[in-house]
C-alpha cells in the first residue's frame, strides 16, 4: 500500500510518516519537495507516485500568519487542497484532509442565548468562521468533497506531545509542555475561562488515521471533545494531581467556543477521551508520578 502525506515537516505530517512508515510506503512530501501552488506540478506528482491514500497535512496553519499572508494562504490552503481533490479524484487515491476547529469559531450572535452558544459543534452546523484560516480551511473542504467525493476531511482540534529536539530548538510549545512545566515546578498559570475548546493527544490522531483513511465519504469532527472552558479544564486535570491550586483563572475576553461533538466519528468505531481525560493520561505517562 502506498501512501502519500503532504506536510511531512510538519507536527502532525512528521508523526504519520514516522508511525506508518513501519507498516507502508510512505513518502512524506515537505514544500521542498512539491510546491503546492504549481497546479501542474501536483498533478504530475500524484499521477507518477500512485498513492492509495493522500494524507493532506499541508497548510499555512498559523492564524495571525494566514491573515498577514492572504494571497499565499489562499494559494496553498484553498488552490493546493482543490489540485490535490482534482489529481485524487483522477487517479483514484482516497485523499484525507486534515481540517481544523477554526471553522467552527464564529461570533456570538446580538440575541443568541450563552447557553445556545456554547453547544457543542456537529459536522452539519452551517459554519460562518470569523478567522481568514478557518474560512479557508471550509473553502478547501468543499473542494475536496466536490472533485473527490469519497474525500475524508477531518476537523482537528488543538493538539500536543512531547516535543523532539527540532521542535523546542524553533520554540514550539503545546498544552501539555505547560502542565508538565507547571506540575514539576510547582507553577501556576493562568488559563482562560472564556475559551471552550477540546485539546487531543497527537499521537492518537495518527494511530486511528488508518481507521480514518477507511471511513466513508464526508466530515468527520476528529478528536478530543470537551464541555467546559481552559481553565476548567486545566483545574480538573491539575486536580488529579493533588494540584488544582495552580490553575488560576484568566477573567476577561470575548467567549470563544470550538467544541466538537464526536458522536458521528464514534458510529464508526473511533473513539478519543475526553480532553482532561487524555490530558492526564497523557502527564502520567510522561512520569509526573
Amino acid at each position: 500500500m502506498k501512501i502519500m502525506v503532504t506536510g511531512a515537516g510538519g507536527f502532525v505530517g512528521s508523526r504519520l510518516v514516522a508511525y506508518y512508515g513501519k507498516k507502508y510506503d510512505v513518502w512524506g512530501v515537505t514544500h521542498k519537495d512539491l510546491d503546492l501552488t504549481d497546479e501542474a506540478a501536483v498533478f504530475k506528482t500524484v499521477e507518477k507516485y500512485r498513492p492509495d491514500v493522500l494524507l493532506h497535512c499541508a497548510a499555512v496553519s498559523d492564524v495571525a500568519e494566514c491573515s498577514k499572508k492572504p494571497e499565499l494562504s489562499h494559494a496553498v490552503n484553498v488552490l493546493g487542497t482543490e489540485y490535490l481533490a482534482k489529481a485524487c479524484g483522477k487517479t483514484g487515491a482516497k485523499l484525507v484532509m486534515c481540517s481544523s476547529d477554526q471553522v467552527y469559531f464564529r461570533k456570538r450572535g446580538e440575541q443568541e442565548s450563552l447557553d445556545a452558544y456554547l453547544e457543542p459543534h456537529w459536522e452539519d452546523c452551517i459554519e460562518t468562521p470569523e478567522p481568514l484560516y478557518g474560512k479557508q480551511k471550509l473553502q478547501g473542504e468543499e473542494l475536496c468533497l466536490k472533485y473527490q467525493p469519497e474525500s475524508v476531511v477531518i476537523r482537528l482540534s488543538w493538539m500536543y506531545d512531547s516535543l523532539t529536539e527540532d521542535e523546542l530548538a524553533k520554540g514550539r510549545r503545546n498544552l501539555a509542555t505547560m502542565l508538565l512545566e507547571m506540575l514539576d515546578q510547582k507553577q501556576s498559570r493562568k488559563f482562560s475561562d472564556t475559551d471552550h475548546r477540546g485539546v487531543t493527544d497527537v499521537t492518537l490522531v495518527v494511530k486511528n488515521m488508518e481507521a480514518a483513511w477507511k471511513l466513508p465519504g464526508g466530515i468527520y469532527n476528529y478528536g478530543s471533545s470537551n464541555d467546559t472552558n481552559m481553565y476548567e479544564t486545566v483545574r480538573r486535570v491539575m486536580a488529579s494531581f493533588g494540584q488544582e491550586a495552580l490553575a488560576e483563572k484568566a477573567t476577561g475576553g470575548n467567549v470563544r467556543n470550538l467544541m466538537m461533538r464526536t458522536d458521528k466519528l464514534a458510529r464508526h468505531g473511533i473513539f478519543f477521551p475526553d480532553t482532561a481525560a487524555g490530558l492526564e493520561a497523557f502527564l502520567r505517562k510522561g512520569g509526573v508520578l
